[in-house]
């Protein structure tokens, strides 16, 4: 690239392409800094020259790219801040002259709206004296609210952020109805079986939470206790001599014992109270078997159901459906918080990746401990590699390391040891891992927002919690333009109970429970007499028995959390972690680049059958410089159509889906850019097929364009569905895939998981506004680019590395739409495999 010379000093200027196209040159020397527009840089600084002889920096147009100092003292000044009140790391952060201050906001501490005094409750006298011996006078007003409907028996969820006092709401009514029950001989009672399972998605959450409940329980000589995979073989022997009032455990254990008949299943018959943490969580398909064991467990007691779920969009028709019975919904307000400073930051004249580590610097240099927060495994593991050739420590919290290492980083971040985690949303859940005093996020939806920066300012000190939107980023950009509907969009929960892997794995550990009574599974008759057909099941004397040995082989290996087989991690012959098909398939073939723990492997061998999975990686030089995406080619085929409507004008079906996932090569991006360097091919593609569920459907047909520019009018719609989902179903891109067929005009978005996770039918049931959202972000972009860009068409998780797509036809495809033109399904049977006609 040729020298160019600064107006101002006639020093070397430098060059950068920034995220709308444009030009920025800037002078190290002096400070001058301008944007300039055109295909070529020579061409961009002539026009800068030009600009700047006719009127100076002022010619310029700085607009959406930096605020001006004046602008963020506005911004502020609506809170009553000045400068100098900020800390040094946030003011850095927000007068930087590389991002856009998208939002700013100060969250004073504040209460939730104060209800009765506890003496005003009615509770018994024994628990009375306990809360006041907790210093505990008075509660919130939505607490009182769920305590009197608990002890009425109505199923309750409390839908509330993170430290606004959720536990206390669903335990003290539990603690007062054991409390009654009690039949007291001096401070003892007399037991004989557990009355309440409290059930949390993580263990380390159930025995983080154990302390907290004793305190409150102990007094009234109620005895709760942790049963898990780590629970000592003794300590369980002395349960079922003497079972605890109270047990905390998570729904894996209780899936675990109940369909081997073990003793301790019988620690999980005959509760009165069913308790249910984090409700939110149990989305998709690990909310689909926790519907199935929540009625296996019903059939051996009549309990109440509470639970208590982060804010959501749909918290009684999700909760509803995850618990198969009508739920009352109380709704709690802000957590108990000290102040937080919140802004959302978009990086104009730099990458994301850049945003995110000064901010980290400043934060840690200030002493701050910081969690930052990634929406992907690779993303997380990038961070902490770029973190540490700064020079900064930052170690990686996710799913796929092994229990054991990530209850160490626990322990070191809660001792100060470690100063910044790198996390999934593994640590969005309420483990306490010690004051935490500012987060970085990735975008997410403000549902999850809220989860996260809920874990800065618990004990009341000064936090900071910032949103690092990406410029490469359709929904980011669409709130840089549009911040207030950020805070409207929230997250949907969604399951699938009838998935079919998931309902045949589950029917077959309901029958290992106990035999099945027909009347039970009325409603599952088409999947029962497969299971049947198969030799799984064979009814006698009205009963339905299952044959031991098949069935509990078909459920060797199954996991609720996620129905798709794992492949197990391999360096030199010691496990390192896992992941589940068919997401295994893009991060591990053959000489896949895989980040663990911040490390970098490189797959050597894959080997993969009749569901098992193993992978044997090696260690990369820390100088190598590359990591990997996967190439990818499907095959779908509709096996059945589940519904059927028209959006707008157009056909469309919800279908029971075979989709055939092949990786033929992937993509080296060079470490440090972000960008993909070169394509490599595998001489032998490794594949994986599954069944899912999705939407078909079929798209006008633009006049006037090539078969290649229809393609890609339909390839780039197909991108900007999925990705636009996000803001009208808060989230669920992440759980889905898409398929365009050609220039047939029909597309195929699909769930990611085995047998489906409810993601796509979350999309089906708003897909109007999906579609409207999706035109706005189009025709929001500003680049002239024909195929579009990151911002706007671009998929990271594309197949074909983003090839054949065009923006412009995008735009009149979804125009069409919008204006009501008619498609139909039929007559394209032979191209999705389906047997018989569409009609």
């Amino acid at each position: 690239m040729p020298r160019f010379r600064c107006p101002r000093c006639r020093g070397n200027l430098n060059v950068d392409r920034i995220y709308d196209g444009r030009y920025l040159f800037s002078c190290p020397k002096c400070g001058f800094m301008a944007p300039a527009r055109s295909d070529r840089p020579e061409d961009a600084y002539l026009e800068l020259l030009e600009r700047y002889e006719e009127g100076g920096l002022e010619s310029f147009d700085f607009e959406g790219l930096v605020r001006s100092k004046e602008e963020v003292d506005e911004m502020i000044g609506k809170f009553g801040l000045k400068r100098s009140d900020l800390p040094e790391s946030l003011r850095r952060i927000l007068y930087s002259d590389k991002d856009y201050l998208v939002t700013y906001k100060l969250m004073e501490m504040e209460e939730p709206e104060l209800g009765p005094r506890v003496e005003e409750l009615g509770l018994s006298e024994p628990l009375t004296y306990a809360l006041k011996g907790r210093g505990i006078e008075r509660l919130y007003e939505f607490q009182a609210e769920a305590i009197r409907l608990i002890l009425e028996g109505k199923d309750v969820v409390i839908a509330a952020p993170t430290g606004s006092g959720k536990t206390e709401a669903f335990t003290i009514p539990i603690l007062e109805r054991l409390v009654r029950g009690m039949e007291l001989v001096g401070f003892r009672t007399r037991r004989g079986k557990v009355r309440s399972l409290f059930v949390y998605p993580t263990k380390a959450l159930a025995r983080d939470q154990l302390l907290k409940l004793r305190a409150l329980a102990y007094p009234l000589g109620v005895r709760i206790d942790v049963f898990d995979g780590d629970t000592p073989k003794a300590k369980r022997e002395r349960m079922l001599e003497d079972p605890p009032d109270i047990l905390l455990t998570n729904f894996d254990i209780i899936h675990y014992h109940l369909m081997r008949r073990s003793p301790y299943s019988t620690l999980f018959k005959g509760i009165e109270y069913l308790v249910v943490d984090e409700a939110h969580v149990y989305t998709g398909t690990f909310g689909s078997n926790v519907h199935f064991i929540l009625k296996r467990l019903s059939r051996f007691s009549d309990f109440q159901v509470v639970a208590s779920s982060a804010t959501i969009k749909n918290p009684k028709e999700f909760c509803s459906s995850l618990f198969g019975r009508e739920v009352e919904v109380v709704e709690g307000g802000r957590g108990r918080h000290g102040t937080t400073h919140f802004a959302m930051l978009f990086p104009t004249l730099r990458g994301h990746r850049s945003l995110v580590l000064e901010a980290l610097k400043y934060l840690i240099g200030e002493g701050r401990k910081v969690l930052i927060f990634s929406n992907s495994h690779l993303g997380a593991e990038l961070t902490a590699f770029y973190a540490r050739r700064l020079g900064l420590r930052v170690e990686v919290h996710r799913a796929g390391i092994l229990p054991k290492k990530r209850e160490e980083l626990e322990a070191k971040f809660r001792s100060g040891e470690i100063k910044a985690l790198s996390s999934t949303p593994t640590l969005e859940l309420g483990i306490d891992i010690g004051g935490v005093d500012a987060v970085i996020s990735d975008l997410v939806n403000v549902s999850r927002l809220i989860q996260r920066t809920g874990r800065v300012g618990r004990r009341g000190e000064e936090s900071v919690a910032l949103v690092a939107l990406r410029n490469d980023d359709p929904i980011s950009q669409y709130y840089k333009d549009n911040p207030d509907d950020y805070f409207r969009d929230f997250e949907v929960g969604y399951i699938d109970p009838r998935n079919p892997v998931i309902l045949e794995h589950q029917l077959v550990a309901m029958a290992l429970d106990s035999p099945l009574k027909l009347d039970e599974v009325k409603e599952y008759e088409e999947a029962v007499e497969r299971l049947e057909s198969e030799g799984y099941l064979k009814e006698r004397a009205g009963r339905l028995y299952p044959d031991y040995r098949a069935c509990r082989s078909k459920l060797r290996g199954y996991d609720i959390r996620g129905c798709g087989e794992q492949v197990s991690i391999y360096l030199e012959g010691r496990k390192l972690g896992f992941r589940t098909l068919p997401q295994a398939l893009e991060e591990l073939h053959p000489d896949a680049i895989y980040f663990l723990g911040g490390r970098r492997y490189r797959s050597v061998s894959w080997e993969y059958s009749k569901g098992f999975g193993r992978v044997e990686v090696e260690r990369v030089p820390d100088s190598y410089p590359y990591y990997t995406r996967a190439l990818r080619e499907e095959r779908p085929t509709v096996r059945s159509i589940i519904e059927r409507k028209k959006a707008f004008g157009i056909d469309v079906a919800y279908c029971e889906l075979d989709i055939e996932k092949s990786v033929i090569g992937y993509v080296n991006y060079r470490i440090g850019e972000e960008k993909p360097v070169e394509e490599h091919y595998l001489d032998s593609p490794v594949s994986y097929e599954f069944s899912t569920k999705g939407l078909v459907l079929m798209v006008p047909h633009p006049e006037g364009l090539s078969e290649e520019e229809e393609m890609g009018s339909f390839h780039a719609t197909e991108h900007v569905l999925i990705e636009g989902t996000n803001l009208v179903t808060g989230g669920v891109s992440k759980d889905m895939g898409g398929i365009t067929m050609g220039n047939t005009g029909l597309i195929i978005i699909y769930d990611g998981s085995v047998g489906g996770n409810g993601a796509s039918r979350a999309l089906y049931d708003r897909l109007e506004a999906a579609i409207e959202r999706a035109r706005k972000m189009l025709k929001g972009c500003p680049c002239s680019s024909e195929s579009g860009c990151p911002r706007c068409t671009y998929s990271y998780r594309c197949g074909n590395n983003n090839r054949y797509l065009n923006k412009l036809g995008a735009i009149r495809v979804l125009d069409l739409i919008v204006k009501g033109v008619e498609t139909s399904l039929e007559g394209f049977e032979g191209l999705l495999g389906v047997g018989r006609p569409i009609a």
